[in-house]
Formats: structure tokens, C-alpha cells, sequence
């Protein structure tokens, strides 16, 4: 047996330079990693920093667009979800507040972001320099588009490094930390916090034919920002907010109780916009001698972005019966010449809508300026109806409409009149819940279709005509209950026609009787659409309330309620 044989010389010589090789791959990996490691931490750091200045800034236009209605007093009954300007030149003393107005209306904008308005140190990236801030034309405070709610389009569209993968879509804002400079971009610093430099393609880049600094110009045009890697060529980083993200966080000013509520009280405090425009036709009819109501706008805007859903756009057309809440009312008024408020100017065909407007707080002072409010809190414009009038449909029936005759009765007429769940009524006014399966609101085209908005019957009677209404989807309907021989003093509105809950409104009021309560009757009005209404009032009636011993009728409107009741 062999001991201790040594390698051959050539093997020997092999080993050694493996292992030196491998000891010049180490210390090349150690001379690279510590020549490398203080620039990686450095960009770290530096890449820490920009991503929190993005997130607090994020978070400052998030409340700003929550408390829009607080943030000033002349704004108090203002729409939240509205954002600031950017900065785009102000001066110097007035560095870093949202400018008065921004663009044209409709028009997305870009610029310095806020801080002073925002109530924060100006937020720097990085590198050291202020953010870039941009927002959508819909959603900007100054000018105000005509619409905002969570169906307004948000025009901004962010895309990946290739230039088409879509990476947001339906974004309302978008913060920019643009970094260091690159070549070619020669910024200024001639004062100020921010270089008081509005220039924006000095700051932020073009990659992929997209240029950062440059959204679109036109009304309603959709924006591209790009999202890339950090490269020699490119080194914004962004930060953005979505059109759902801004609702969830104003989702508790914009919940039903806002909107439409099931029983509507009767004080100027609690908004329930379905109701007030409901209850403001309804003091039309109450103020004209033949107890008629106006007829409706029209569905179809005819005019173009931005302007398709001003409020000047929602006055009544003559014989239309179903459409949009009018805003202004000349050809009713022609007609019925209600004596509410002040009509001076209002002409047949008058193309003033400022002479002829109804939804205003002139006309029903108790009832509107919840529902919206300038700064006169004259108008409903710029309010809570002007930024949610898409979504109220109205349909006044036959025998409400304008003419020169007494209005119908519908308890003698019904056929008069609207059905809304087989009960009816003189007219309605519908609110749609947010959009379901199928539905789409986010163009102009999309949005004059009330298929898109309401559902079943709904849809039909809007969109082709005729008198019935139904609980159908989310649908929620306020009732006009025109006078009849039971209420001859004038009209009253049902707030939970489209929503009922007649077995236990039909509950309360047999508990209520039975345990010879003495104010049951205001548990009547619960009962309006229910099929135990006119058992309710023949229990409310003297005959039951004072006989000693039901009578048979008596006996027999019991035991309906009983049965709605079970």
C-alpha cells in the first residue's frame, strides 16, 4: 500500500491557481461591495425619504378633500372630494398655496404641490426638492367641474415603463419627487422654497414618448404619467390617488342618510337631497291655483364637455314627463304661474334660467340651502344637488302635470296619476344608488341613458315613457302624494315609498292602537304605499276611534293591518 503519496507537479500547480483565482473572485466581490455599499445606502436613503414625502403629502390632499366643506365658511354645504390647485405661480409671499383658479374647467392641471394651503412644511424629496403635484380637471376646487360624485371620470391614467401597460386607471391626483436633475434639465433657483421655478419639464422626465411634466391640455383629456425604473434618463418617482381611494375616505359624507333618507324629517339641518328637491316641486304645486306640478328636463344633455351637465342645461320641456329634476321651470310657470317667490322676467320660452329657476333658495328658503348654496345661499349650484343631479330622476304623472285645469284626485282617478308599487301617486322623485353590474357612468354618452343608472320598471318608464315605478335594484324613490278628499289642504311627501317595511310600520301601528295609545295617527304616514293604508285610516277614523264597540268595519280593517302585519 501507498502512504503519503503526493499529486503530480501539474496538479499541484492547477489547485493553486484555482484557488488563487478564487481568492482574487472574493476580494473583487469585497473591494466591489465596499466601493458600492455607501452609494446603495445613499440612494436608499434618499429613496426613503422621497417615498415618505409622497405618502404625508398624500395623506395632507386626502383631508384636504374630506374637509372641504369646513375649510372655509363660505364653503360649509359644499360637496366633499374636491382637491386643491397645485401652486402654478404665485408670488413669492404667497409661495406654496393652491392657486385661486387653475386651468380651464374640465382641465387637468400640474404644478408645485400646496403646502401652504395644506398646512405643511413644504415636503421635499429625496434630493431636496419640492414635490410636483397634478389633478384631474373633474376634481379640482377652482373650477369646479358639474358633477362630482364617485361616478365622475378621474381622466388620468398611469402606464408602465414600456408606455401601455396600465399599471391605475380612474386617478384623481398624482404626486411627483422628481430627483436630482438629469441632463438636459436646467433648473432655476432664484428664490424662495421651491426655486420658485414653474417650469415643470426641468423637474420631471419623458420616458417612453410620455412626458411627466405635460398632461393633457383639453377639457376632459385623458393624462398619461409613466412609471420606470431609476436610469441616467429617468428618475421621478410617483405616488397617486384613485377615484375609489378619494371615496372610501368621504364615503361617511356621502352615505344615504345624506342623499335620500327613509324618513325625512322636516328641519333644514339634515340634508336628504332626494327629499328637498322632491319637497321643492311639491311647494310649487302647493303654490299655483290648479295644485299642478312642472314638468321635467330632459334626459339627453344636449350640450358638450364640459359643459354637459351645467346646471342651466336642467329646465323642463313642455308634455315630457319623465326625465331629470328641473333646475329652472319657464314653460310650467308659463302655465300654471305659481305665486312662489319671484318669476319677474320668466317668459314662456325664456332663455334666462336665472328669471325662471325653482331649485333656489328664494323659492323654497327652508328646503334648498341644505340641498346646495353659493356664497349668497341663493343657489343650488355648486351645492349638493348641482354635484349629484345626474343621479335624480323625476316622473310627474298626467294628471299633475302643467295645464289649465284642476289637478286629478287620485284616490277617485288613479289612473291619473303614477303607480309606484301599485299605490298612486302625483309624481316622484328617484335617487340611483351606485352603479351596478353593467352599468357604466363614466362618459358623456353613458351618462344619458337611465339604464345605467336605474333598474326594472325604473329604467323602462324613464327611458320609454309611461306611469310606473317599482322597488327595483338600489333604486330609492321619494312620493309626491298629490291632494285628494282624505288631504284636500295640499300635497305631502312620502319619503319611504320605494322602500317600505310595511309589515313593521303595520306592527307599530296595531301595537299603538290596541294599547289605546293616543297618538297613533302619527304612525299613519309610515303606512303610504303599504296595502294596509286604507285599513290604517278607517282605524284612525271618529267611527273606530269613538265607538264603544268595534263595528264590523272596524273589526275588518283590524284584522288587514293584523295581516299586513304577520
Amino acid at each position: 500500500m501507498e502512504k503519503n503519496r503526493i499529486p503530480p507537479r501539474d496538479a499541484r500547480q492547477s489547485g493553486a491557481a484555482a484557488l488563487a483565482l478564487l481568492l482574487l473572485l472574493i476580494l473583487g466581490a469585497l473591494g466591489w461591495f465596499l466601493r458600492s455599499s455607501p452609494a446603495q445606502a445613499l440612494k436608499n436613503e434618499r429613496d426613503a425619504r422621497s417615498a415618505e414625502a409622497l405618502f404625508l403629502a398624500k395623506e395632507s390632499l386626502l383631508g384636504y378633500a374630506v374637509a372641504y366643506p369646513e375649510s372655509r365658511s363660505e364653503r360649509q354645504r359644499f360637496v366633499p372630494g374636491h382637491l386643491p390647485c397645485p401652486d402654478t405661480g404665485n408670488t413669492l409671499e404667497n409661495e406654496g398655496a393652491e392657486s385661486g383658479a387653475c386651468g380651464g374647467k374640465g382641465v387637468s392641471v400640474i404644478g408645485h404641490f400646496p403646502w401652504r394651503s395644506l398646512g405643511t412644511p413644504p415636503p421635499r424629496d429625496g434630493s431636496g426638492e419640492c414635490l410636483w403635484y397634478a389633478v384631474s380637471g373633474n376634481y379640482k376646487a377652482s373650477p369646479k367641474a358639474d358633477l362630482l360624485n364617485p361616478d365622475t371620470a378621474g381622466w388620468i391614467k398611469i402606464v408602465a415603463a414600456d408606455g401601455h401597460t396600465l399599471l391605475a386607471d380612474e386617478v384623481v391626483a398624482v404626486l411627483f419627487a422628481p430627483g436630482a436633475p438629469l441632463e438636459g434639465q436646467a433648473r432655476q433657483h432664484i428664490k424662495g422654497e421651491c426655486r420658485w421655478d414653474y417650469a415643470a419639464h426641468a423637474f420631471l422626465d419623458t420616458f417612453a414618448g410620455i412626458a411627466n411634466g405635460a398632461p393633457n391640455g383639453a377639457a376632459e383629456g385623458e393624462s398619461r404619467f409613466v412609471v420606470a425604473d431609476a436610469r441616467a434618463e429617468f428618475n421621478d418617482h410617483l405616488l397617486w390617488i384613485t377615484r375609489d381611494e378619494l371615496f372610501s375616505h368621504v364615503r361617511a359624507r356621502l352615505s344615504n342618510d345624506a342623499l335620500f333618507a327613509e324618513e325625512f324629517p322636516d328641519t333644514a339641518d339634515t340634508l336628504a337631497l332626494t327629499q328637498r328637491v322632491a319637497a321643492c316641486l311639491m311647494r310649487f304645486g302647493e303654490s299655483n291655483a290648479h295644485r299642478r306640478l312642472p314638468w321635467a328636463s330632459p334626459l339627453n344633455m344636449g350640450a358638450s364637455v364640459p359643459d354637459t351637465f351645467h346646471y342651466e342645461k336642467f329646465y323642463d320641456k313642455e308634455n315630457l314627463l319623465a326625465g331629470r329634476a328641473p333646475y329652472a321651470v319657464a314653460r310650467s310657470q308659463n302655465v300654471l304661474r305659481s305665486n312662489l317667490g319671484d318669476w319677474t322676467g320668466c317668459a314662456a320660452n325664456s332663455q334666462s334660467i336665472v328669471a325662471c329657476r325653482l331649485l333656489i333658495a328664494e323659492k323654497c328658503a327652508d328646503i334648498i340651502p341644505a340641498a346646495g348654496g353659493d356664497d349668497s345661499r341663493k343657489n343650488s349650484k355648486d351645492g349638493w344637488w348641482d354635484k349629484w343631479k345626474d343621479h335624480l330622476f323625476y316622473v310627474v304623472s298626467p294628471g299633475f302635470a302643467p295645464m289649465n285645469a284642476p289637478a286629478a284626485d287620485c284616490s277617485a282617478t288613479p289612473d291619473k296619476c303614477l303607480r309606484v308599487n301599485g299605490v298612486a301617486y302625483a309624481a316622484a322623485v328617484i335617487f340611483a344608488g351606485e352603479a351596478l353590474a353593467g352599468q357604466t357612468r363614466d362618459t358623456r354618452a353613458s351618462r344619458m341613458l337611465a339604464a345605467n343608472y336605474l333598474e326594472g320598471a325604473n329604467a323602462h318608464t324613464l327611458q320609454d315613457g309611461g306611469q310606473t315605478l317599482e322597488i327595483a335594484g338600489n333604486d330609492q324613490i321619494a312620493c309626491i302624494a298629490g291632494p285628494d278628499a282624505s288631504h284636500p289642504n295640499g300635497f305631502r311627501l312620502v319619503a319611504n315609498c320605494g322602500q317600505q317595511d310595511c309589515r313593521q310600520r303595520a306592527e307599530n301601528l296595531r301595537a299603538c292602537l290596541e294599547n289605546a295609545k293616543s297618538d297613533c295617527a302619527a304612525l299613519r304616514s309610515a303606512l303610504e304605499g303599504c296595502a294596509c293604508k286604507g285599513a290604517a285610516d278607517t282605524l284612525l277614523s271618529a267611527t273606530c276611534q269613538s265607538a264603544a264597540a268595534f263595528a264590523p268595519v272596524c273589526r275588518n280593517a283590524l284584522a288587514d293591518l293584523r295581516a299586513c302585519a304577520a
